[in-house]
């Protein structure tokens, strides 16, 4: 991960959003298959909100920095918000679309 963007992100996101820095690739050591033939991707947090969610008035754990997460993206759309930055493409995702986070030791 870029030490600059880890260290001092231009950005802030709120609530139960997560800012990740997609990954071209899978993880070597992970691969998740969806049964309905759903793409897979994923990606590597650069920033997550306090996790508050509003809709529960409760605050929801969130994945911590440089998790790597996996989500479903439809055949017909790109899932959540997107933007590039020194030619890396982020997502702004909710929470709820997270399958799963793996932590990085």
């Amino acid at each position: 991960m870029n030490n600059r963007l880890a260290s001092c992100p231009p950005f802030k996101v709120y609530g139960i959003n997560l800012v990740v820095r997609m990954l071209r690739e899978p993880p070597d050591s992970l691969t998740i298959h969806c049964p309905r033939g759903a793409s897979i991707r994923y990606g590597q947090v650069v920033m997550a909100g306090d996790g508050f969610d509003e809709g529960s008035n409760s605050f929801r754990e969130m994945p911590p920095p440089e998790a790597i997460v996996a989500f479903e993206e439809a055949s017909e759309g790109v899932e959540g918000h997107y933007f590039y930055r020194n030619n890396e493409e982020y997502r702004v995702l909710s929470l709820d679309s997270i399958i799963i986070a793996f932590p990085q030791p």
